[in-house]
Protein backbone atom coordinates (compact mmCIF):
# COMPACT_ATOMS: atom_id res chain seq x y z
CA UNK A 1 0.00 0.00 0.00
CA UNK A 2 1.09 3.07 -1.06
CA UNK A 3 0.76 6.84 1.21
CA UNK A 4 -1.96 8.06 -1.81
CA UNK A 5 -3.68 4.62 -1.25
CA UNK A 6 -3.84 4.42 2.58
CA UNK A 7 -4.73 8.19 2.47
CA UNK A 8 -7.80 7.54 0.05
CA UNK A 9 -8.60 4.33 2.21
CA UNK A 10 -9.21 6.58 5.58
CA UNK A 11 -11.06 9.05 3.54
CA UNK A 12 -12.99 6.53 2.88
CA UNK A 13 -13.36 5.08 6.65
CA UNK A 14 -14.78 8.79 7.74
CA UNK A 15 -17.24 8.89 4.87
CA UNK A 16 -15.52 12.54 3.42
CA UNK A 17 -15.34 13.51 -0.20
CA UNK A 18 -11.92 15.52 -1.43
CA UNK A 19 -13.80 18.68 -1.56
CA UNK A 20 -14.56 17.44 2.38
CA UNK A 21 -11.47 16.70 3.48
CA UNK A 22 -9.41 19.05 1.78
CA UNK A 23 -11.38 21.91 3.30
CA UNK A 24 -11.37 19.68 6.86
CA UNK A 25 -6.85 19.71 6.34
CA UNK A 26 -6.80 23.39 4.94
CA UNK A 27 -5.55 22.08 1.54
CA UNK A 28 -6.28 22.71 -1.87
CA UNK A 29 -8.66 19.79 -3.38
CA UNK A 30 -6.07 19.58 -6.42
CA UNK A 31 -3.39 18.92 -3.82
CA UNK A 32 -5.01 16.39 -2.09
CA UNK A 33 -6.40 14.57 -5.73
CA UNK A 34 -2.62 14.61 -6.36
CA UNK A 35 -1.41 13.33 -3.26
CA UNK A 36 -4.07 10.17 -3.54
CA UNK A 37 -3.00 9.43 -6.44
CA UNK A 38 0.35 9.19 -5.76
CA UNK A 39 1.60 12.16 -7.94
CA UNK A 40 2.88 14.39 -5.33
CA UNK A 41 4.22 13.72 -1.67
CA UNK A 42 3.24 16.15 1.14
CA UNK A 43 5.32 18.67 3.18
CA UNK A 44 5.91 18.20 6.59
CA UNK A 45 3.65 20.78 7.12
CA UNK A 46 0.90 18.94 5.33
CA UNK A 47 1.58 15.57 6.66
CA UNK A 48 0.70 17.24 10.02
CA UNK A 49 -2.58 18.97 8.94
CA UNK A 50 -3.47 15.51 7.40
CA UNK A 51 -3.25 13.67 10.69
CA UNK A 52 -5.41 16.36 12.30
CA UNK A 53 -7.77 16.17 10.14
CA UNK A 54 -7.99 12.20 10.56
CA UNK A 55 -7.11 12.28 14.41
CA UNK A 56 -4.07 9.84 13.55
CA UNK A 57 -0.65 10.07 14.80
CA UNK A 58 2.28 9.52 12.76
CA UNK A 59 2.90 5.96 13.25
CA UNK A 60 -0.59 4.68 12.98
CA UNK A 61 -1.36 6.39 9.80
CA UNK A 62 1.83 4.93 7.81
CA UNK A 63 1.56 1.77 10.12
CA UNK A 64 0.09 -0.40 7.17
CA UNK A 65 2.63 0.71 4.81
CA UNK A 66 5.76 -1.38 3.85
CA UNK A 67 9.02 -0.81 5.12
CA UNK A 68 10.53 -0.93 2.18
CA UNK A 69 8.52 1.50 0.61
CA UNK A 70 8.84 4.25 3.44
CA UNK A 71 12.69 3.95 3.06
CA UNK A 72 12.18 4.62 -0.22
CA UNK A 73 9.70 7.32 -0.42
CA UNK A 74 8.56 8.66 2.66
CA UNK A 75 11.73 9.86 4.84
CA UNK A 76 11.83 13.19 3.00
CA UNK A 77 9.30 13.94 5.39
CA UNK A 78 10.52 15.19 8.71
CA UNK A 79 8.36 13.44 11.17
CA UNK A 80 8.17 10.27 9.22
CA UNK A 81 11.86 10.29 8.72
CA UNK A 82 12.32 11.03 12.88
CA UNK A 83 9.63 8.24 13.40
CA UNK A 84 11.65 6.00 11.21
CA UNK A 85 14.78 6.60 12.85
CA UNK A 86 13.38 5.59 16.38
CA UNK A 87 11.71 2.91 15.12
CA UNK A 88 15.28 1.27 13.82
CA UNK A 89 16.83 2.28 17.18
CA UNK A 90 13.91 0.34 18.88
CA UNK A 91 14.36 -2.68 16.41
CA UNK A 92 18.31 -2.66 16.90
CA UNK A 93 17.39 -2.71 20.33
CA UNK A 94 15.26 -5.56 20.31
CA UNK A 95 17.32 -7.68 18.60
CA UNK A 96 20.16 -6.82 20.81
CA UNK A 97 18.33 -8.29 23.20
CA UNK A 98 17.11 -11.17 21.35
CA UNK A 99 20.34 -12.13 20.65
CA UNK A 100 21.79 -11.81 24.35
CA UNK A 101 18.85 -13.41 25.85
CA UNK A 102 19.62 -16.78 22.89
CA UNK A 103 23.35 -16.38 23.72
CA UNK A 104 22.70 -16.63 27.42
CA UNK A 105 20.36 -19.69 27.32
CA UNK A 106 23.03 -21.76 25.04
CA UNK A 107 25.55 -21.03 27.61
CA UNK A 108 23.41 -21.56 30.83
CA UNK A 109 22.59 -24.99 28.64
CA UNK A 110 25.96 -25.89 28.27
CA UNK A 111 26.19 -25.58 31.78
CA UNK A 112 23.63 -27.30 32.85
CA UNK A 113 24.33 -30.24 30.63
CA UNK A 114 27.50 -30.45 31.60
CA UNK A 115 27.21 -30.27 35.29
CA UNK A 116 24.74 -33.29 34.72
CA UNK A 117 27.07 -35.35 32.18
CA UNK A 118 29.98 -34.80 34.56
CA UNK A 119 28.04 -35.35 37.35
CA UNK A 120 30.80 -33.06 39.53
CA UNK A 121 27.77 -31.74 41.11
CA UNK A 122 25.72 -34.48 42.37
CA UNK A 123 28.28 -37.19 42.54
CA UNK A 124 26.80 -40.55 41.51
CA UNK A 125 30.47 -42.07 42.91
CA UNK A 126 29.63 -43.76 46.77
CA UNK A 127 32.78 -45.45 49.14
CA UNK A 128 31.45 -47.91 51.21
CA UNK A 129 33.44 -47.72 54.92
CA UNK A 130 32.84 -50.64 57.07
CA UNK A 131 33.07 -50.36 61.04
CA UNK A 132 33.58 -53.77 62.94
CA UNK A 133 32.09 -52.55 66.57
CA UNK A 134 32.21 -49.57 68.95
CA UNK A 135 35.75 -48.76 70.26
CA UNK A 136 36.02 -47.97 74.08
CA UNK A 137 37.57 -44.97 76.07
CA UNK A 138 41.25 -46.41 76.19
CA UNK A 139 41.69 -48.52 73.38
CA UNK A 140 43.42 -48.51 69.99
CA UNK A 141 40.95 -47.21 67.27
CA UNK A 142 42.00 -50.71 65.52
CA UNK A 143 41.04 -53.12 68.16
CA UNK A 144 38.60 -54.80 66.08
CA UNK A 145 41.65 -55.81 63.56
CA UNK A 146 44.56 -56.08 65.81
CA UNK A 147 43.30 -57.25 69.57
CA UNK A 148 45.64 -60.38 69.27
CA UNK A 149 48.48 -58.31 69.50
CA UNK A 150 47.51 -56.86 72.62
CA UNK A 151 48.11 -60.05 74.52
CA UNK A 152 51.56 -59.89 75.77
CA UNK A 153 51.95 -63.69 77.76
CA UNK A 154 55.01 -65.86 77.42
CA UNK A 155 53.63 -68.70 78.93
CA UNK A 156 51.81 -70.24 75.68
CA UNK A 157 49.14 -72.20 77.22
CA UNK A 158 48.19 -69.61 79.44
CA UNK A 159 48.37 -67.20 75.96
CA UNK A 160 45.87 -69.80 74.04
CA UNK A 161 43.40 -69.62 76.88
CA UNK A 162 43.20 -66.42 77.04
CA UNK A 163 43.38 -65.71 73.43
CA UNK A 164 40.07 -68.39 73.21
CA UNK A 165 38.47 -65.94 75.78
CA UNK A 166 39.54 -63.00 74.56
CA UNK A 167 38.06 -63.93 70.84
CA UNK A 168 34.65 -64.81 72.16
CA UNK A 169 34.57 -61.35 74.17
CA UNK A 170 35.35 -59.61 70.49
CA UNK A 171 33.06 -61.48 68.39
CA UNK A 172 30.51 -60.83 71.07
CA UNK A 173 30.95 -56.62 70.85
CA UNK A 174 31.33 -57.24 67.06
CA UNK A 175 28.65 -54.97 65.20
CA UNK A 176 29.66 -54.58 61.74
CA UNK A 177 28.38 -51.44 60.29
CA UNK A 178 28.70 -50.60 56.61
CA UNK A 179 28.70 -46.86 55.27
CA UNK A 180 27.56 -45.59 51.75
CA UNK A 181 29.38 -42.15 51.31
CA UNK A 182 29.77 -39.90 48.51
CA UNK A 183 32.68 -38.65 49.80
CA UNK A 184 36.25 -40.59 49.83
CA UNK A 185 37.64 -40.01 53.07
CA UNK A 186 40.60 -41.95 52.49
CA UNK A 187 41.55 -45.50 53.75
CA UNK A 188 39.85 -44.54 57.24
CA UNK A 189 37.73 -42.17 59.41
CA UNK A 190 36.82 -42.02 62.90
CA UNK A 191 33.29 -41.10 64.41
CA UNK A 192 31.94 -40.54 67.69
CA UNK A 193 29.07 -42.63 69.13
CA UNK A 194 27.60 -43.42 72.16
CA UNK A 195 29.93 -45.25 74.50
CA UNK A 196 33.02 -44.48 72.72
CA UNK A 197 33.95 -44.13 68.91
CA UNK A 198 33.90 -46.21 65.44
CA UNK A 199 36.73 -46.54 63.27
CA UNK A 200 35.46 -46.97 59.58
CA UNK A 201 37.69 -48.64 57.29
CA UNK A 202 37.56 -48.54 53.33
CA UNK A 203 36.31 -51.67 51.77
CA UNK A 204 38.97 -52.89 49.06
CA UNK A 205 36.76 -51.42 46.09
CA UNK A 206 39.63 -50.69 42.88
CA UNK A 207 36.51 -48.10 42.15
CA UNK A 208 33.96 -46.63 44.09
CA UNK A 209 30.05 -48.06 43.36
CA UNK A 210 28.20 -46.51 41.25
CA UNK A 211 24.79 -44.82 42.28
CA UNK A 212 22.51 -43.31 39.26
CA UNK A 213 20.66 -39.39 40.27
CA UNK A 214 17.88 -38.86 38.09
CA UNK A 215 18.78 -34.76 38.45
CA UNK A 216 22.06 -35.47 36.42
CA UNK A 217 19.74 -37.04 33.53
CA UNK A 218 17.91 -34.38 34.07
CA UNK A 219 19.81 -31.47 34.17
CA UNK A 220 21.51 -32.90 30.71
CA UNK A 221 17.65 -33.30 29.58
CA UNK A 222 17.22 -29.53 31.01
CA UNK A 223 20.60 -28.53 29.06
CA UNK A 224 19.31 -30.27 25.93
CA UNK A 225 16.16 -28.27 25.96
CA UNK A 226 17.82 -24.71 26.68
CA UNK A 227 20.52 -25.49 23.88
CA UNK A 228 17.39 -25.67 21.49
CA UNK A 229 15.23 -22.78 22.65
CA UNK A 230 18.56 -21.29 22.35
CA UNK A 231 18.96 -21.56 18.44
CA UNK A 232 15.56 -21.05 18.03
CA UNK A 233 16.42 -17.69 19.27
CA UNK A 234 18.99 -17.63 16.57
CA UNK A 235 16.61 -18.76 14.20
CA UNK A 236 13.88 -16.12 15.51
CA UNK A 237 16.06 -13.05 14.89
CA UNK A 238 17.32 -14.03 11.37
CA UNK A 239 13.38 -14.08 10.49
CA UNK A 240 12.36 -11.26 12.26
CA UNK A 241 15.41 -8.42 11.30
CA UNK A 242 17.14 -10.25 9.00
CA UNK A 243 14.49 -11.00 6.17
CA UNK A 244 13.41 -8.45 4.39
CA UNK A 245 9.62 -7.37 5.24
Amino acid sequence: MTLGEQLKKLRAEKSLSQPELAELAGIEQSYLSKLENDKSLPSNEVFRKLLSAFSLTAEQLIEPLEKSYIKKNLLVIADIEQLYQQASVKQLKQQRNLLYIASSLIVFAVTLFYLGYSKQVFNENLYEYRSYGVVLAGEPSDIFQNWHALINIKDRNEKDEIMRQQKVVMAQRSDILVKLIPENKGYYFEMPVEGGSRLFQRSKHDMPLQQPRAINAWLQVLGVLLMISGIMGFVLERRLFKLPR
